[in-house]
């Protein structure tokens, strides 16, 4: 059987050099295997999204931070820095390897604080993560639900979070994190074996020690 269209030319395996080339950093590797799984780009990070005010804009500038997770292709990350962060990307281009190295460094994040991120508003700076079909149709789509669940209401309010995107001959599953901090958050609680129900108990105790009141059940 011929590879489908959707696989051409994507790379599950990344290739580490490129974190130096690109302006890339390693956000999550596999327990097991040291295996990267996802990459996040750091102009985002640092920078944020360059806009031209010489052009019309339709739509309003990104916010997020892109990532890529087991969907590793030097083109998209190229195209991404040309058309996301042109004129640091000229600047990051022309510097050697150790000038890459200490290229972020000393730089501050906007909004680089915890209460900030999980309150909501222009402070809270999503993430963006672009995901290779299988993992949702597969792991998350069949495996994680039990058969009974198939169709239900809960599998397909679950997959309403994934927005599919067919962009020539790539296709993938974007989904966006409004509120990174909280995300993070249930991802350390959860991977420590805390229960969903204990965990969404946590995060309710943190906010309102924090003194925030969004719920990231409500609007995330």
């Amino acid at each position: 059987m011929p590879p489908s269209r959707a696989n051409k030319g994507a790379h599950a395996q990344f290739t580490l050099s490129h974190a130096s080339l690109y302006g890339l950093k390693v956000m999550e590797r596999c327990p097991n295997t040291s295996r990267v799984i996802s990459v996040r780009c750091q102009f985002c990070v640092y920078f944020g999204v360059e806009i031209d005010n010489s052009k019309p804009r339709e739509r309003g500038a990104k916010n997020t931070h892109k990532a890529w997770t087991l969907m590793f292709r030097s083109d998209l990350y190229r195209r991404h820095n040309v058309s996301q962060h042109p004129t640091k990307w000229i600047e990051y281009e022309a510097c050697s390897f150790d000038e890459k190295t200490r290229f972020f460094v000393g730089i501050t994040p906007h909004s680089n604080t915890m209460l900030a991120h999980i309150n909501t508003g222009c402070d809270a700076i999503p993430l963006e993560f672009a995901i290779r079909l299988p993992i949702i149709d597969t792991l998350i789509g069949d495996m994680f639900f039990h058969p009974d669940d198939q169709g239900g209401t809960t599998q397909t309010a679950a997959l309403k979070l994934f927005k599919r995107v067919d962009d020539g001959d790539e296709s993938y599953y974007r989904v966006i994190i409004l509120h990174p901090a909280q995300f993070s958050l249930v991802v350390a609680y959860v991977s420590r074996g805390v229960s969903f129900r204990q965990c969404a108990r946590i995060l309710d105790d943190t906010k309102r020690i924090l003194g925030t009141i969004h719920y990231i059940g409500k609007d995330s």
